[in-house]
């Protein structure tokens, strides 16, 4: 039986793995943890080994801890379940909609206990792999023409300090892309100096750390912080700080569109395979809340579709459009403010809770680069710009590979590797073989989170080892071409492979030829859609199905609603007695706040009592924090008598409904109404609305209210609030529109 290393124990190692055995192979899995899990090891893990702080030479070697023990406390994936999985591996029923690292975790363990054992794999927990050398055989490893060893793998064990190596028929590097922190070059000997020598230098220095080193919120209560960077890790750490920091600065070095996890979309009532399409008349479509993974990754074509790996200009700027009819105005109203430069590829980030933040003045934008520290230890910034007081610099500044600690230089020549590339750093076919080095494969060689495309490259290298796939000359070479191209293009798209579903397809076709997916659920893409059980295909249909049910059920409409309606607004209310058909007017302004430090809560418990603030919650339970509406307006009973009014209530998202309290004395008091959504929906070129209604007896008055909320995108552009009361003493109706400011 060969036998193949693999470099990693992290998604991708297990997966290559798991395929390497199912093709007859016997895989040999190096790991420098203690444990399996590798980016998704939850930050309180003692999973990893001190390393030794020197090398054979005595030449300094300073510890790199593996980044996933770094990933932070509360942190959720920004996609879906239904794309954070194997193919063949589905999630838990109870499991999050979006995964805390602490599920993804026991996920890949539950993945590992089930496939992967003594039997038929061996685990080198505790052990670096140094060194991987090409041996001088005459063998063609792709064919699998003979049994003998391709190359030479040196390790060193952590826990003994013992240097060992051993000849394989293959290697699997599956450490992945993002391994080694990247500070600005000006910042990497500053970042080492410890707090005594910083202090030294006089001034206000502040401590430096990569975004790995980022643990939670509360190791840096009430300290001036400074986030540099616009990727997905700058904007949630920043989002997650502002619950205890006293001030926060994001400094911004390009504008990416921010969206929500939880996105809107039209759908057919119908959730059928047969109608859950792209081309769904708009007539049979209601607003649909779903994933934003299931929202954005879409079939346009049958399967196999072509994949795009450049972009034109004219590509870039349709791709833009579709991002901003997304973000309705929320974007632009924020102090972030929208991409200009719509000729470019955008760049998308996810984060709940960023843009409202900003909006509110918790996170301070700053837009330029970090050019370098001054004396006095602030921060200088492009565009002559100068940040001060800041005691801790968080840099978001992303990884480099570090293949070329155990690759051999004759095999880095041969990959064409570039250390200094952080886009793609090296060439292969599909991100996965090279021709001149046949028995090596890389999975999990992908700037992405996406498991379906780890699945499929690593089925491609269990293939190709085992000789169950063969791939001729000319396939390899226009593969590798398309490569050149990809990291040739300028200007660069924000990853590799952007092209999901073209990727994931032309992936099944080279490990299946084309046989799968046979099935799949309208127009969506999900992994358990690219293998041969057609059980695990329908049980992902039905997730799929219940998943677009949810989303039309009104049940996830309270909380999206929330969000869409902070913000300031301009309000106009007009009073109708019946009876006397008499009008009285109210107009003023609205604002509606989730973050303020002086929003009223009624539970003791949720402020802290040191510092009087009152804590956000993690970016995946955004919900649950309440909203607060303050109107402060002009009442006129005649057009000579006016006075000003003022009033406060608490909005909370409750399961399905969406309640509104009194607040008096600055607390919550009792309810005034709970509303529930309706699952039709009104829609035109303009955007769409959606209705909430409720009847509630206030003492002996009947308030029946129906609630409107017109959408444009995840923005809401108008808000209509009737209310129709009947008592003993009483019998008009009051309508309020809202526009924004």
């Amino acid at each position: 039986m060969i036998e193949v290393a693999v470099i990693g124990a992290g998604t991708a190692g297990l997966v290559a793995a798991r395929h390497l055995i199912n093709a007859g192979l016997r895989p040999t899995i190096f790991e420098a943890a203690k444990t399996i899990g590798g980016a998704w090891t939850p930050s309180s893990s003692s999973a990893f080994s001190q390393r030794s702080t020197k090398d054979d030479n005595n030449k300094n070697n300073p510890s790199n801890d593996h980044p996933a023990r770094k990933m932070w406390f509360g942190m959720h994936t920004n996609l879906s379940k239904h794309t954070c999985r194997f193919s063949d591996w589905p999630w838990a029923e109870n499991a999050s909609t979006f995964p805390s690292v602490e599920e993804m975790h026991e996920y890949l363990q539950s993945y590992s206990d089930c496939y992967l054992d003594a039997s038929n794999c061996s685990f080198q927990f505790e052990c670096e792999v140094t060194n991987v050398e090409q041996l001088d055989v005459p063998v063609d490893c792709l064919s699998r023409k003979s049994y003998q060893s391709c190359y030479n793998v040196e390790w060193l064990d952590l826990k003994t300090h013992i240097r060992e190596k051993k000849d394989f028929g293959g290697v699997v590097v599956a450490t992945g892309f993002f391994n080694t922190p990247r500070l600005p070059s000006f910042l990497e000997n500053y970042s080492k100096t410890n707090e005594q020598q910083r202090s030294d230098l006089g001034g206000n220095n502040p401590e430096i750390i990569h975004s790995s080193q980022y643990i939670s919120c509360e190791s840096m209560r009430n300290k001036n912080v400074a986030v540099i960077g616009s990727s997905f890790s700058a904007l949630e750490i920043a989002a997650d700080l502002s619950q205890t920091v006293s001030r926060i600065v994001n400094v911004v070095p390009s504008v990416p569109w921010v969206m929500p996890r939880w996105i809107p979309k039209l759908e057919s009532l119908q959730t059928t395979e047969s109608t859950l399409r792209a081309d769904s008349s708009v007539e049979d479509a209601t607003m649909t809340i779903l994933p934003v993974d299931l929202a954005f990754y879409r079939r346009t074509e049958p399967f196999p579709q072509k994949e795009v790996v450049q972009l034109d200009a004219e590509s870039c700027r349709r791709r833009h459009a579709v991002l901003r009819s997304i973000a309705g105005i929320k974007q632009q109203l924020s102090p972030l403010g929208e991409p200009t430069n719509w000729s470019e590829p955008p760049f998308v980030v996810i984060s709940d809770e960023y843009l409202d933040l900003t909006r509110e003045g918790r996170i301070e934008v700053v837009h330029g680069r970090l050019m370098g520290l001054n004396q006095d230890g602030s921060l200088r910034i492009s565009n002559s710009q100068t940040i001060e007081n800041i005691d801790i610099v968080i840099c978001c500044t992303g990884y480099t590979p570090h293949l070329h600690k155990f690759l051999s230089p004759r095999i880095l020549e041969k990959l064409d590797y570039d250390p200094d590339d952080t886009f793609s750093p090296l060439s292969l076919a599909w991100d996965v073989l090279h021709p001149s080095l046949p028995g090596l494969a890389f999975c999990g060689m992908y700037r992405g989170p996406y498991m379906g495309i780890m699945d499929l490259q690593a089925r491609l290298a269990a293939g190709v080892m085992s000789g169950g796939l063969s791939i001729d000359e000319d396939t390899l070479q226009t593969a590798l071409d398309t490569t050149q191209l990809i990291r040739k293009a300028s200007p660069r798209a924000q990853f590799p492979r952007f092209d999901y579903t073209g990727y994931m397809d032309s992936l099944a076709q080279l490990c299946f030829g084309g046989k799968y997916p046979t099935r799949n659920f309208g127009d969506m893409v999900a992994p358990s859609f690219y293998q041969p059980d057609e059980e695990i295909s329908n049980r992902c249909s039905l997730e799929l199905k219940h998943e677009i049910h949810h989303g039309q059920d009104g049940t996830r409409m309270p909380t999206f609603i929330l969000q869409a309606i902070l913000g300031n607004w301009t309000y106009d209310r007009h009073i109708v007695h019946m009876q006397t058909q008499k009008v009285e007017r109210v107009s003023g302004t609205v604002k509606y706040t989730k973050y303020s430090r002086t929003s009223p809560q009624s539970r003791n418990e949720d402020i802290n009592i040191t510092t009087g603030d009152i804590p956000l919650l993690a970016a995946h339970s955004f919900h649950e924090h309440p909203v607060m509406y303050r109107e402060d307006g002009l009442f006129e009973l005649t057009p000579t008598q006016k006075f000003e009014v003022f009033r406060e209530y608490e909005y909370i998202s409750k399961h399905d409904a969406l309640e509104i309290y009194f607040v008096e004395g600055g607390k919550r008091a009792h309810l005034f109404l709970s509303l529930k959504f309706v699952p039709d929906t009104e829609h035109s070129n303009e955007g769409y609305w959606v209705r909430a209604t409720s009847d509630h007896l206030c003492i002996k008055d009947l308030y029946s209210a129906d609630f409107r909320v017109k959408l444009d995108g995840l923005s809401a552009s108008e808000i209509v609030i009737k209310y129709r009361v009947v008592g003993p003493s009483k019998d008009y109706e009051s309508t309020t529109v809202l526009k924004p400011l």
